[in-house]
């Protein structure tokens, strides 16, 4: 019979539904203002619906945990076989939420993948990509991993064996996702200085990243309350806290990599300019929003590869071309939208050079009868 949500129950309920909702929110806010005003829906849309799942199903999980003795003192947990339900469940739990904190992450980092332009660039964000799906995968694993036979994780009548303390790995896990918070604050100040980009829009992106401060600091206060993991007689109610500072940490990290891509939505709200968004183009890119060899659709004005020959060139033409999905002039609008209508904006020129020739009086005679010229447009 489940039993009454008490003691430290009723706050982890709150912190945890209140978090989902807001999470839920801000990423159907971000998905319509990319689908509906402008651009493409891309990789890291989906790694943060993905998240919300994990966190939905990591919510409800808890819910009937709370139910099950999760939040309350051992010795209040009667009759005793209610923790050993409430145990089994939220070590289910735990295992999902694992799996959150790493797409969550590499939701970040992909949405910075989209508008840079460098292969150092991608080689970084890869190798972060990488290893916080690594070490994710391995936590969500040890948690069952970590005894033999399992079922003597929740069965106490049950003699098992340990095979490895899973807050050695949980603390590995957390100082890594810390780590990636920091980073991900901290790189695009440093790269998106080299792109022709606003300095409005790129202090936009910057400060909104830069808020994955506080997920860190989340992380790391999260770091302090893993010993919790090790505590076998009152496991349920010591681990609560650290489902608290989890769970903030994650919806922080989706409201921050959130923030920049709700800019379109800010400006039609307030009335100002803002025509399309993104620009990624659903037929100049991969479904997912990475960058297609197939350059087709929509032309922009933003990318001039006439403009790059020297001007020093006597007859050259300066021509409109399709726009690199990476390149420097496209990665403004790949996030902060289009400036279709802006008198700021780069315009298509058309440039004519007129050639004349000096022609021979005989040429003159037998052709026109007077000196001539003639003239050629490119």
């Amino acid at each position: 019979m489940p039993l009454a949500i008490q003691q430290k129950g009723p706050q982890l309920m709150a912190v945890l539904w209140l978090e989902t909702i807001l999470a839920l929110t801000v990423i159907s806010l971000r998905y319509w203002t990319r689908s509906k005003i402008g651009g493409q829906v891309g990789w890291d849309d989906w790694l943060l619906v993905a998240t919300w799942f994990l966190m939905l199903a990591f919510a409800i999980i808890c819910t009937v945990a709370a139910q099950h003795g999760l939040g309350i003192h051992m010795k209040d947990i009667l009759p005793a076989s209610e923790w050993s339900v409430g145990m089994r469940t939220f070590l289910i739990g735990q295992s999902v939420i694992s799996m959150a904190m790493g797409t969550s992450k590499c939701a970040v980092a992909v949405f910075l993948i989209r508008i840079l332009n460098k292969t150092w660039h991608y080689i970084v964000l890869w190798f972060w990509i990488i290893t916080m799906m690594a070490v994710s995968i391995l936590l969500s694993v040890c948690v069952f991993a970590q005894m033999d036979p399992v079922e003597a994780l929740w069965d106490p009548s049950v003699k098992g064996t340990p095979t490895m303390k899973l807050s050695v790995i949980a603390t590995l896990t957390c100082v890594w996702s810390a780590a990636m918070d920091f980073f991900l604050a901290i790189f695009p100040w440093l790269v998106l200085w080299q792109l022709n980009m606003r300095k409005k829009e790129k202090i936009t992106i910057c400060i909104s990243l830069s808020l994955g401060v506080i997920a860190g600091v989340c992380g790391i206060v999260r770091t302090t309350t893993l010993d919790a993991l090790n505590d076998s007689t009152d496991y349920l109610y010591a681990c609560s806290d650290s489902v608290c500072w989890t769970f903030s940490e994650l919806t922080l990290t989706i409201v921050c990599v959130t923030l920049p891509a709700l800019r379109p939505l800010w400006k039609r709200v307030t009335g100002q300019s803002s025509s399309g968004y993104g620009n990624y183009y659903k037929h100049s890119q991969s479904k997912g929003g990475f960058p297609s060899r197939a350059e087709q659709g929509a032309i922009n004005l933003d990318y001039m590869p006439g403009a790059a020959k020297k001007a020093s060139d006597p007859m050259y033409t300066t021509q409109a071309g399709k726009a690199s999905v990476h390149s420097d002039g496209n990665s403004d609008r790949s996030i902060l939208g289009d400036q279709k209508g802006n008198p700021e904006s780069i315009q298509r020129v058309q440039e004519v050079t007129v050639t004349y020739d000096t022609v021979s009086e005989s040429s003159v005679n037998n052709e026109f009868g007077h000196t001539g010229y003639s003239a050629h447009a490119r």
